[in-house]
């Protein structure tokens, strides 16, 4: 009996079979690859927003309120982020927490967070007994026999 050279049958089908299945996980690692690219794309769109809602927060000159909240919507990138912005008392009276959450549309998942802290100006503060302090920018003169100290300036960030 005279043998041919090639392949089976059996050997065709086997090795189409393992071809399938690393075929399909190629695919499934190239749509996870897509799928985290588009999630961290969305989270750096909703960190932007939430800076920007802080920042504007931070600008307003009246001062945040003791709690509450507020929400509304921002566009960046050709979307609509929904944001929500909480205030929460802290131990000191003349500061406020804020904790501001981003959210891709009105239902969708959670994806920025960002908290800020906002203390009341000078003219706004208030005493141990509630009344407005007296607070002066100008340094306090120094006590006979001491010399006098220098302020430095801050460090800049």
């Amino acid at each position: 009996m005279k043998r041919t050279h090639g392949f089976t049958l059996l050997e065709v089908l086997v090795a189409l079979a393992v071809l399938a299945i690393a075929m399909g996980a190629i695919i499934h690692a190239a749509t996870q690859s897509i799928n985290t690219t588009a999630t961290l794309r969305d989270q750096t769109f909703a960190g932007w927003v939430a800076r920007n809602q802080v920042n504007a927060l931070l600008l307003e000159s009246k001062p945040w309120p003791e709690e509450g909240s507020r929400n509304g919507n921002a566009e960046l990138a050709n979307r609509v982020w929904r944001w929500e912005a909480r205030f929460h008392p802290t131990p000191d009276p003349d500061l406020r927490r804020l904790e501001l959450t981003v959210r891709a549309g009105e239902t969708g998942a959670e994806l920025g967070k960002l908290v800020a802290f906002k203390g009341k100006s000078p003219e706004q503060s208030t005493d141990a007994t509630g009344q407005p302090s007296k607070t002066t920018d100008k340094p306090a003169a120094p006590q006979e026999g001491q010399p006098p100290t220098l302020r430095q300036p801050r460090p800049t960030p």
